[in-house]
């Protein structure tokens, strides 16, 4: 799942990683018009709310007036170079003879994918910062945590509740031994 702002640096960058794989004197790079014409389309298709994007691939080509081998071709090309991927899917036949066909296959699910280099250029296009940017952030959001914490509040976040019990009585015993004073009562 990713969001819908997304869609435009998606293709854009699937536009530009076109432009770059095109050797002189083609007309085409490793993805092709029809291929940047059919990521297109599954870009606009795929539902919002669940992702689910399984289309024909007759409907595609419906849909993009061109022919059922090219789309086929497209996708292919599209899996090749790491924008698409599919998982191809069947059903049983009711009632079918032992001796017939047992199941048929119905409309692929197609999973939208990037290439390690064309997520780079979405991240950039989007203006996200790197993952290495973002685990320095962590870092120094949880160590600055840590330096202003409480003893109380470090046991307040545990999350199971045997544990916090266990670090508040240990505190009781460290602090009953310990008195803030520092000085001990005598015996």
């Amino acid at each position: 799942m990713f969001p819908k702002n997304e869609h435009n640096a998606r293709m854009r960058a699937a536009e530009a990683f076109d432009h770059e794989t095109k050797l002189p004197g083609k007309r085409n790079g490793a993805l092709g018009a029809v291929g940047l014409e059919v990521l297109r389309c599954l870009l606009r298709l795929r539902g919002r709310k669940d992702g689910r994007l399984d289309p024909t691939y007759q409907w595609i080509a419906d849909r993009i007036h061109r022919s059922r081998s090219a789309v086929g071709e497209a996708l292919e090309r599209l899996k090749a170079c790491g924008f698409l991927d599919w998982i191809r899917r069947c059903v049983p036949i009711e009632d079918a003879l032992p001796d017939e066909q047992q199941s048929e296959q119905i409309s692929n699910a197609f999973i939208l994918l990037q290439p390690p280099t064309v997520r780079e250029c979405v991240r950039r296009m989007l203006r996200r910062p790197s993952e290495f940017v973002r685990a320095v952030a962590e870092k120094l959001a949880r160590q600055k945590k840590l330096d202003t914490a409480t003893v109380d509040d470090v046991i307040a976040e545990v999350q199971n509740p045997e544990l916090r019990a266990i670090l508040a009585r240990v505190r009781a015993f460290v602090d009953s031994a310990n008195p803030p004073s520092g000085h001990t009562e005598a015996l």
